[in-house]
Protein backbone atom coordinates (compact mmCIF):
# COMPACT_ATOMS: atom_id res chain seq x y z
CA UNK A 1 0.00 0.00 0.00
CA UNK A 2 1.27 3.45 -0.86
CA UNK A 3 1.37 6.02 -3.64
CA UNK A 4 2.69 6.50 -7.15
CA UNK A 5 4.18 9.98 -7.42
CA UNK A 6 4.60 11.36 -10.93
CA UNK A 7 6.53 14.26 -12.36
CA UNK A 8 7.32 15.75 -15.76
CA UNK A 9 10.87 16.58 -16.81
CA UNK A 10 11.70 17.88 -20.30
CA UNK A 11 8.25 16.69 -21.45
CA UNK A 12 8.99 13.13 -20.29
CA UNK A 13 6.95 11.50 -17.51
CA UNK A 14 8.65 9.82 -14.56
CA UNK A 15 7.06 8.04 -11.60
CA UNK A 16 8.12 6.31 -8.41
CA UNK A 17 6.33 4.27 -5.77
CA UNK A 18 6.27 5.51 -2.16
CA UNK A 19 5.38 2.95 0.50
CA UNK A 20 3.27 3.96 3.50
CA UNK A 21 5.83 2.17 5.68
CA UNK A 22 9.43 2.36 4.41
CA UNK A 23 10.50 -0.20 7.06
CA UNK A 24 8.45 -2.96 5.42
CA UNK A 25 10.24 -5.22 2.95
CA UNK A 26 7.99 -4.57 -0.04
CA UNK A 27 9.14 -5.82 -3.46
CA UNK A 28 10.11 -3.00 -5.79
CA UNK A 29 6.96 -1.80 -7.54
CA UNK A 30 7.50 0.11 -10.75
CA UNK A 31 6.03 0.74 -14.20
CA UNK A 32 9.45 0.87 -15.89
CA UNK A 33 8.99 -2.68 -17.18
CA UNK A 34 6.18 -1.42 -19.44
CA UNK A 35 8.42 0.97 -21.37
CA UNK A 36 9.75 4.53 -21.25
CA UNK A 37 7.93 7.84 -20.95
CA UNK A 38 4.82 6.25 -19.46
CA UNK A 39 2.23 8.63 -18.06
CA UNK A 40 -0.11 7.38 -15.35
CA UNK A 41 -3.63 8.62 -16.05
CA UNK A 42 -5.63 6.97 -13.26
CA UNK A 43 -5.32 4.45 -10.43
CA UNK A 44 -7.67 2.11 -8.58
CA UNK A 45 -7.84 0.43 -5.18
CA UNK A 46 -7.39 -2.97 -6.84
CA UNK A 47 -3.80 -2.39 -7.92
CA UNK A 48 -4.61 -1.53 -11.54
CA UNK A 49 -3.38 1.57 -13.34
CA UNK A 50 -4.54 3.17 -16.56
CA UNK A 51 -1.54 4.53 -18.46
CA UNK A 52 -0.54 6.17 -21.71
CA UNK A 53 2.62 5.82 -23.76
CA UNK A 54 3.85 6.91 -27.16
CA UNK A 55 4.78 4.08 -29.48
CA UNK A 56 5.63 4.34 -33.18
CA UNK A 57 4.57 8.02 -33.15
CA UNK A 58 1.10 7.16 -31.87
CA UNK A 59 -0.53 7.36 -28.46
CA UNK A 60 -1.30 4.00 -26.85
CA UNK A 61 -3.54 3.40 -23.84
CA UNK A 62 -3.13 0.36 -21.62
CA UNK A 63 -4.03 -1.01 -18.19
CA UNK A 64 -1.48 -2.74 -15.99
CA UNK A 65 -0.89 -4.33 -12.63
CA UNK A 66 2.62 -3.22 -11.58
CA UNK A 67 2.93 -5.73 -8.73
CA UNK A 68 2.71 -8.65 -11.20
CA UNK A 69 4.09 -7.02 -14.36
CA UNK A 70 0.88 -7.71 -16.28
CA UNK A 71 -0.60 -5.34 -18.82
CA UNK A 72 -3.18 -5.22 -21.61
CA UNK A 73 -3.18 -2.76 -24.50
CA UNK A 74 -6.52 -1.07 -25.07
CA UNK A 75 -8.01 -0.28 -28.46
CA UNK A 76 -7.56 3.32 -29.53
CA UNK A 77 -10.35 5.71 -28.50
CA UNK A 78 -12.63 6.90 -31.29
CA UNK A 79 -11.62 10.53 -30.99
CA UNK A 80 -8.24 11.98 -31.85
CA UNK A 81 -5.65 12.72 -29.18
CA UNK A 82 -6.49 16.07 -27.56
CA UNK A 83 -4.42 18.51 -25.55
CA UNK A 84 -6.74 18.25 -22.53
CA UNK A 85 -7.81 14.94 -21.00
CA UNK A 86 -9.48 13.87 -17.77
CA UNK A 87 -9.38 10.13 -17.05
CA UNK A 88 -10.92 7.95 -14.35
CA UNK A 89 -10.69 4.17 -13.80
CA UNK A 90 -13.65 2.47 -12.13
CA UNK A 91 -13.53 -1.16 -10.94
CA UNK A 92 -17.11 -2.42 -11.05
CA UNK A 93 -16.41 -6.08 -10.25
CA UNK A 94 -13.26 -7.91 -9.19
CA UNK A 95 -14.12 -11.51 -10.09
CA UNK A 96 -14.49 -11.70 -13.00
CA UNK A 97 -12.78 -8.37 -13.47
CA UNK A 98 -15.00 -5.67 -14.93
CA UNK A 99 -13.91 -2.05 -15.20
CA UNK A 100 -14.73 1.12 -17.05
CA UNK A 101 -12.51 4.02 -18.08
CA UNK A 102 -14.12 7.44 -18.40
CA UNK A 103 -12.23 9.94 -20.52
CA UNK A 104 -13.07 13.59 -21.14
CA UNK A 105 -11.28 15.54 -23.87
CA UNK A 106 -11.80 19.01 -25.26
CA UNK A 107 -14.05 19.30 -28.31
CA UNK A 108 -13.13 21.48 -31.28
CA UNK A 109 -16.28 23.57 -31.12
CA UNK A 110 -18.08 24.88 -28.04
CA UNK A 111 -21.36 26.77 -27.52
CA UNK A 112 -21.11 30.47 -26.71
CA UNK A 113 -19.62 31.10 -23.23
CA UNK A 114 -19.39 27.35 -22.59
CA UNK A 115 -16.76 24.61 -22.50
CA UNK A 116 -17.50 21.47 -24.48
CA UNK A 117 -15.91 18.12 -23.57
CA UNK A 118 -16.20 14.83 -25.43
CA UNK A 119 -17.02 11.95 -23.09
CA UNK A 120 -15.79 8.48 -24.07
CA UNK A 121 -16.19 5.28 -22.06
CA UNK A 122 -14.15 2.11 -22.35
CA UNK A 123 -15.94 -1.01 -21.07
CA UNK A 124 -13.73 -4.03 -20.40
CA UNK A 125 -16.70 -6.35 -20.84
CA UNK A 126 -17.09 -5.46 -24.51
CA UNK A 127 -13.48 -4.29 -24.96
CA UNK A 128 -14.32 -1.15 -26.89
CA UNK A 129 -14.79 2.61 -26.54
CA UNK A 130 -18.01 4.45 -27.16
CA UNK A 131 -18.96 8.08 -26.99
CA UNK A 132 -21.74 9.35 -24.74
CA UNK A 133 -23.34 12.74 -24.25
CA UNK A 134 -20.85 15.60 -24.17
CA UNK A 135 -20.17 17.50 -20.97
CA UNK A 136 -21.02 21.21 -21.18
CA UNK A 137 -19.69 23.53 -18.46
CA UNK A 138 -19.41 27.26 -17.85
CA UNK A 139 -16.55 28.88 -19.75
CA UNK A 140 -14.83 29.86 -16.49
CA UNK A 141 -14.75 26.25 -15.24
CA UNK A 142 -11.30 24.75 -14.83
CA UNK A 143 -10.68 21.23 -13.52
CA UNK A 144 -8.07 21.01 -10.81
CA UNK A 145 -4.94 19.05 -11.68
CA UNK A 146 -5.60 16.10 -9.39
CA UNK A 147 -6.92 12.56 -9.50
CA UNK A 148 -10.69 12.00 -9.46
CA UNK A 149 -12.42 10.03 -6.73
CA UNK A 150 -14.31 6.86 -7.70
CA UNK A 151 -16.69 5.35 -5.17
CA UNK A 152 -20.19 3.86 -5.21
CA UNK A 153 -20.37 3.82 -9.00
CA UNK A 154 -19.75 7.57 -9.14
CA UNK A 155 -16.77 9.60 -10.35
CA UNK A 156 -16.04 12.99 -8.75
CA UNK A 157 -13.90 15.82 -10.14
CA UNK A 158 -13.10 19.09 -8.39
CA UNK A 159 -13.41 22.38 -10.28
CA UNK A 160 -12.00 25.85 -9.65
CA UNK A 161 -15.47 27.25 -8.84
CA UNK A 162 -15.77 25.41 -5.51
CA UNK A 163 -18.01 22.87 -7.19
CA UNK A 164 -17.71 19.13 -7.78
CA UNK A 165 -18.68 17.36 -10.98
CA UNK A 166 -20.25 13.90 -10.73
CA UNK A 167 -20.38 11.27 -13.45
CA UNK A 168 -22.89 8.49 -12.69
CA UNK A 169 -21.75 5.26 -14.38
CA UNK A 170 -25.22 3.71 -14.15
CA UNK A 171 -27.12 6.50 -15.91
CA UNK A 172 -24.09 8.00 -17.71
CA UNK A 173 -25.21 11.49 -16.71
CA UNK A 174 -23.36 14.50 -15.30
CA UNK A 175 -24.24 16.64 -12.30
CA UNK A 176 -22.53 19.53 -10.52
CA UNK A 177 -22.94 20.48 -6.86
CA UNK A 178 -21.32 22.82 -4.35
CA UNK A 179 -18.35 21.88 -2.18
CA UNK A 180 -18.36 22.54 1.60
CA UNK A 181 -16.64 25.92 1.32
CA UNK A 182 -19.57 27.44 -0.57
CA UNK A 183 -21.51 27.75 2.70
CA UNK A 184 -18.48 28.86 4.76
CA UNK A 185 -18.14 32.54 5.60
CA UNK A 186 -14.36 32.25 6.02
CA UNK A 187 -13.79 30.56 2.67
CA UNK A 188 -10.89 32.91 1.87
CA UNK A 189 -8.98 31.44 4.82
CA UNK A 190 -9.02 28.00 3.19
CA UNK A 191 -6.55 26.94 0.49
CA UNK A 192 -5.23 23.93 -1.44
CA UNK A 193 -8.56 22.15 -1.77
CA UNK A 194 -8.56 18.43 -2.58
CA UNK A 195 -11.17 15.72 -2.93
CA UNK A 196 -10.38 12.27 -1.51
CA UNK A 197 -12.06 8.98 -0.71
CA UNK A 198 -12.91 8.79 2.98
CA UNK A 199 -14.41 5.59 4.40
CA UNK A 200 -16.05 4.68 1.11
CA UNK A 201 -17.49 8.15 0.55
CA UNK A 202 -16.41 11.45 -0.91
CA UNK A 203 -14.17 13.56 1.28
CA UNK A 204 -12.96 17.15 0.90
CA UNK A 205 -9.70 18.44 2.38
CA UNK A 206 -8.05 21.85 2.55
CA UNK A 207 -5.69 23.91 4.66
CA UNK A 208 -7.07 26.49 7.07
CA UNK A 209 -4.85 29.56 7.61
CA UNK A 210 -1.81 27.33 6.89
CA UNK A 211 -2.05 25.92 10.45
CA UNK A 212 -4.58 23.12 10.13
CA UNK A 213 -5.86 20.55 7.69
CA UNK A 214 -9.66 20.15 7.71
CA UNK A 215 -11.43 17.04 6.41
CA UNK A 216 -15.11 17.10 5.46
CA UNK A 217 -17.22 14.07 4.56
CA UNK A 218 -20.25 14.05 2.24
CA UNK A 219 -22.95 12.70 4.53
CA UNK A 220 -26.00 13.09 2.30
CA UNK A 221 -25.63 12.47 -1.44
CA UNK A 222 -29.23 13.52 -2.06
CA UNK A 223 -29.08 16.95 -0.43
CA UNK A 224 -25.27 17.22 -0.60
CA UNK A 225 -24.76 17.85 3.10
CA UNK A 226 -21.16 18.11 4.32
CA UNK A 227 -19.85 17.44 7.82
CA UNK A 228 -16.42 18.11 9.36
CA UNK A 229 -14.76 14.80 10.28
CA UNK A 230 -11.22 15.70 11.36
CA UNK A 231 -9.03 18.73 12.05
CA UNK A 232 -5.29 18.04 12.10
CA UNK A 233 -2.48 20.43 13.01
CA UNK A 234 0.48 21.11 10.68
CA UNK A 235 4.08 21.10 11.89
CA UNK A 236 5.56 23.74 9.55
CA UNK A 237 9.18 23.13 10.59
CA UNK A 238 9.08 19.41 9.82
CA UNK A 239 6.55 19.82 7.00
CA UNK A 240 4.36 17.08 8.47
CA UNK A 241 0.89 16.56 9.84
CA UNK A 242 0.85 16.24 13.60
CA UNK A 243 -0.10 12.73 14.70
CA UNK A 244 -0.51 11.36 11.15
CA UNK A 245 1.63 9.15 8.94
CA UNK A 246 1.63 8.04 5.32
CA UNK A 247 -1.00 5.39 6.10
CA UNK A 248 -3.63 8.09 6.61
CA UNK A 249 -4.37 8.07 2.88
CA UNK A 250 -7.16 10.63 2.83
CA UNK A 251 -5.14 13.10 4.86
CA UNK A 252 -1.92 12.49 2.95
CA UNK A 253 -3.65 13.23 -0.33
CA UNK A 254 -4.79 16.49 1.17
CA UNK A 255 -1.30 17.29 2.49
CA UNK A 256 0.86 16.13 -0.38
CA UNK A 257 4.10 17.66 0.88
CA UNK A 258 4.64 14.73 3.26
CA UNK A 259 4.35 12.19 0.41
CA UNK A 260 6.39 14.31 -2.00
CA UNK A 261 9.26 14.43 0.49
CA UNK A 262 9.44 10.62 0.36
CA UNK A 263 9.49 10.52 -3.45
CA UNK A 264 12.74 12.41 -3.96
CA UNK A 265 11.28 14.35 -6.91
CA UNK A 266 12.18 18.02 -7.05
CA UNK A 267 8.91 19.09 -8.66
CA UNK A 268 6.19 16.41 -8.26
CA UNK A 269 3.11 16.76 -10.41
CA UNK A 270 0.63 13.98 -9.56
CA UNK A 271 -0.03 11.54 -6.76
CA UNK A 272 -2.04 8.32 -7.15
CA UNK A 273 -3.08 6.19 -4.14
CA UNK A 274 -2.16 2.56 -4.76
CA UNK A 275 -2.75 -0.72 -2.98
CA UNK A 276 -2.25 -4.15 -4.45
CA UNK A 277 -1.45 -7.80 -3.87
CA UNK A 278 0.93 -10.05 -5.81
CA UNK A 279 -1.76 -12.31 -7.23
CA UNK A 280 -1.92 -12.43 -11.06
CA UNK A 281 -5.08 -10.98 -12.58
CA UNK A 282 -6.51 -11.45 -16.06
CA UNK A 283 -6.98 -7.89 -17.24
CA UNK A 284 -9.10 -9.09 -20.17
CA UNK A 285 -11.13 -11.60 -18.15
CA UNK A 286 -14.41 -9.70 -18.35
CA UNK A 287 -14.12 -9.41 -22.12
CA UNK A 288 -13.53 -13.14 -22.62
CA UNK A 289 -16.41 -14.04 -20.29
CA UNK A 290 -18.73 -11.72 -22.19
CA UNK A 291 -17.74 -13.32 -25.52
CA UNK A 292 -18.28 -16.78 -24.06
CA UNK A 293 -21.75 -15.80 -22.83
CA UNK A 294 -22.64 -14.51 -26.30
CA UNK A 295 -21.44 -17.74 -27.89
CA UNK A 296 -23.53 -19.82 -25.46
CA UNK A 297 -26.60 -17.70 -26.18
CA UNK A 298 -26.14 -18.21 -29.92
CA UNK A 299 -26.04 -22.00 -29.56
Amino acid sequence: MGYFVQTLQHNISFSTFVSIDPTLKIPNISIKCFGKDIRILASSNQGILCCQRYKHRSCEYFVCKPSTGQYAVLPSPNGKKRFFELVALMILKSNPLHYKIIKYSDARHSPSNKNNYICEIFDSKIWSWRQTENLITERSTIFDHQSPVCTGGLVYWLTNRNTILIFDSATETHLEFAGPLAATEENRSYMYERIVEYKGRLGFICKYKSDELVLWGLEDRTNYRWEIKRIVGIDKEKNRLIGCNLADMALMLGYRDQVYAQSGFYNPRDIFPFQSNSEPMDLEDGCMLSCLEEMMNDC
